[in-house]
């Protein structure tokens, strides 16, 4: 986890140094080209995107916390559109997805396949999680309005990097002690994800939409759960 934590904060920050080398004028403008284009400040080159998941497809004896925060990092190349209030955005991702509950997911030998234990009532427990990591590539459809109006409409497909879950809590084995522990071992979770996500806003504050269509297991080796997020976004430069 920290070796992979290490890459993605280095590559975000080469896509940085890279991207604030990008002037705000288009590469394509030719010496005969005299007209001026208005002056774009916030061109969502750096996207910070905060949000709650809904996790779609739980069981239904599952009980999972009202919130369950994340957070998506992307570094965007902005190729603007000659005379258009329009751009093509492609850069490199890294997000993090969590997910709190009163179950815990297991590798179920018997049916070969992983599955969510619901804990005993009579089981203690603070910190029940499951951590969801992936690193992705977003290719995205940008407008521009001159008074700062956006709508930006794109697809990410990533690499699934981490998927565990942490305890906290009496161990469910012997209520008597305590336990804190990190799952590791989660089995045939997919080796990719594809979503679909749009930012609607003003300069470089907006709103922001997202749905995971593959799921986070094989068919048929695990729960069909996958997040749908709800947040804001906020672009630096």
């Amino acid at each position: 986890m920290r070796r992979v934590f290490l890459t993605v904060v280095l590559l975000c920050a080469c896509a940085v140094q890279m991207l604030s080398a990008q002037t705000p004028e288009t590469p394509y403008t030719t010496p005969k080209d005299t007209t001026e284009e208005p002056l774009v400040v916030f061109r969502d080159r750096f996207v910070i995107d905060i949000y709650h998941s809904f996790w779609m497809g739980m069981p239904v004896e599952v009980k999972h916390m009202k919130f369950d925060p994340g957070v998506n990092f992307s570094a965007i190349w902005d190729f603007k559109i000659k005379k258009k209030p329009l751009a093509i955005g492609l850069g490199i991702g890294v997000s993090y997805y969590t997910q709190y509950s009163n179950a815990l997911l297991r590798y179920d030998k018997a049916e070969d396949l992983m599955k969510y234990y619901v804990l005993p009532e009579d089981v203690s427990y603070r910190h029940v999680s499951m951590n969801y990591l992936s690193l992705n590539v977003p290719l995205e459809f940008r407008y521009r309005h001159p008074n700062g109006f956006k709508v930006s409409v794109g697809v990410r497909g990533g690499w699934v990097a981490l998927i565990n879950q942490e305890y906290k809590g009496s161990d469910p084995a012997n209520p008597s002690d305590t336990a804190h522990y990190k799952n590791m071992m989660v089995n045939y979770k997919m080796k990719y994800n594809i979503d679909f996500y749009t930012r609607i806003g003003w300069k470089f504050v907006d709103v922001y939409y997202c749905y995971q269509v593959t799921p986070l297991f094989a068919d048929h080796k695990g729960p069909k759960i996958r997040p749908m997020s709800v947040g804001v976004s906020l672009s630096l430069f």
